[in-house]
């Protein structure tokens, strides 16, 4: 009951009921829940997509075309099977890209071509026009920036320290300090990153 065309998967993924997902990647440990839309989308490691949420939708021309409708752009026979062109003349389908560790709530839209940071979390129902920046949690129609959910000595940590490649014997030795960020930089933030 999922739809899957063209895509690549990392380990211990899980795609629920009722999901489409064609010409995207999948890091390790991410997951989607039912019932949603993914394409053209790169997704990094321990990403978790909510229910409904639509990422990479496909764009229309919206100013100097005289019709937004496939017919006068695509080659892709959206309209009935139809074409009347020899070449896309407009490109729908730009590369979306989700970090490492990104929380994508329930009902979230996210419009092609956007980037959303390592750990940003995007508030259920919000439409994000824009890319997001890291460790950012947006919410809204359109989405606004809400807070950083650390400071910015612990953003640049994290995004240095790229806890998310670590292989799982490395994070079932160090869950207990997944419980708060300052555990985790006490270990480590001393260590040189290789």
């Amino acid at each position: 009951m999922v739809e899957i065309d063209n895509c690549s998967f990392g380990h211990y993924n899980t795609i629920y009921k009722y999901s489409k997902i064609r010409n995207s990647s999948f890091g390790d440990f991410t997951y989607v829940a039912r019932n949603s839309l993914i394409q053209h989308t790169h997704i990094g490691n321990f990403c978790c997509i909510g229910p409904n949420v639509s990422l990479g939708l496909g764009a229309h021309p919206s100013t100097t075309f005289v019709s937004s409708h496939p017919l006068f752009y695509s080659t892709k026979r959206q309209a009935g099977g139809l074409s009347i062109l020899d070449k896309d003349l407009f490109d729908e389908y730009l590369e979306t890209t989700i970090g490492h560790d990104v929380w994508i709530g329930a009902n979230a839209i996210i419009k092609a071509g956007i980037t959303i940071g390592n750990g940003a979390i995007i508030a259920s129902g919000a439409v994000i026009t824009k890319d997001v920046a890291p460790y950012s949690v947006v919410g809204g129609i359109p989405a606004k920036h809400l807070k950083y959910r650390f400071s910015e000595e612990q953003i640049a940590f994290l995004n240095q320290f790229k806890w998310w490649k670590k292989d799982l014997y490395w994070l079932k030795e160090n869950k207990d300090l997944f419980t708060n960020i300052e555990l985790l930089m006490d270990k480590y933030a001393h260590q040189k990153q290789q």
